[in-house]
């Protein structure tokens, strides 16, 4: 009986085991399928971001766009016709040391325009933390009464920014016509105000006349430029001899 039981274990035991099917990968149709699907799910995600953007972007506002556009109109004629340069840094620079000037007794000779009845002040006003000098220059031109001042805020308070920061308010008669942003880079060995921006502008006549003003400036910086080198060939001509 022992024999017995262990034959039939042994024949038990050498019964082959029975292997896993291996699992087979998706067909190829199956595949292009699953990609085909994912285009057109991406797709229709795409299509449905665009028209989430769309309904929920403002509406255009007509009268902020006309704005837009006066000001770029603005900025046209006072860039390309040298408002610009006039008011933005021609008359400012030309103009800085008035208030100082004006008390010598030679003050006319550094006028280069024909501007009278000059009067020049600087104060100072604190605006928060910063302090702003404030250059008033009133003066004639042509029978008309001007008025020029600099608003000088600065160094910007933005990090590493060497920039210095001002504004230009001029007036003819009572009525400011022109208020620009200006700006001068201290990084430059010489540097001089430029313009950077309009905030205010009316066309009027005294356009006109202030790029006379500027025109004037011009000529007589180049006259006296002239001047001193003619001044200096003079003088060395007296020291040379040529045999």
């Amino acid at each position: 009986m022992f024999w017995k039981k262990k034959q039939e274990q042994d024949l038990k035991t050498d019964e082959p085991l029975m292997a896993a099917e291996p699992i087979e990968p998706g067909s190829k149709s199956t595949q292009a399928e699953l990609e085909e699907a994912a285009k057109k799910l991406a797709a229709s995600l795409r299509t449905y971001a665009e028209a989430s953007y769309a309904a929920k972007k403002a509406v255009p506002d007509e009268e902020l766009t006309a704005a837009h556009y006066k000001v770029q109109i603005a900025r046209k004629i006072a860039t390309e016709g040298r408002i610009a340069y006039a008011l933005g840094r021609c008359l400012p620079e030309h103009m800085a040391h008035w208030h100082a000037w004006s008390q010598r007794d030679d003050f006319m000779d550094r006028v280069g325009f024909e501007a009278t009845e000059i009067k020049a002040t600087r104060t100072t006003e604190e605006d928060g933390v910063r302090k702003v000098v404030v250059n008033t220059n009133d003066f004639t031109f042509r029978d008309r009464q001007y008025r020029l001042v600099f608003r000088d805020s600065g160094v910007s308070s933005s990090p590493d920014d060497h920039v210095h920061i001002g504004e230009v308010h001029f007036y003819a008669g009572e009525s400011r016509v022109a208020k620009f942003d200006v700006t001068k880079d201290l990084m430059k060995e010489y540097s001089e105000w430029q313009f950077a921006d309009l905030t205010g502008f009316r066309v009027g006549t005294w356009m006109q006349e202030v790029l006379d003003m500027a025109a004037e400036i011009e000529a007589s910086r180049a006259q006296k430029m002239n001047s001193f080198s003619d001044d200096r060939a003079r003088q060395a001509a007296d020291e040379i001899d040529l045999g």
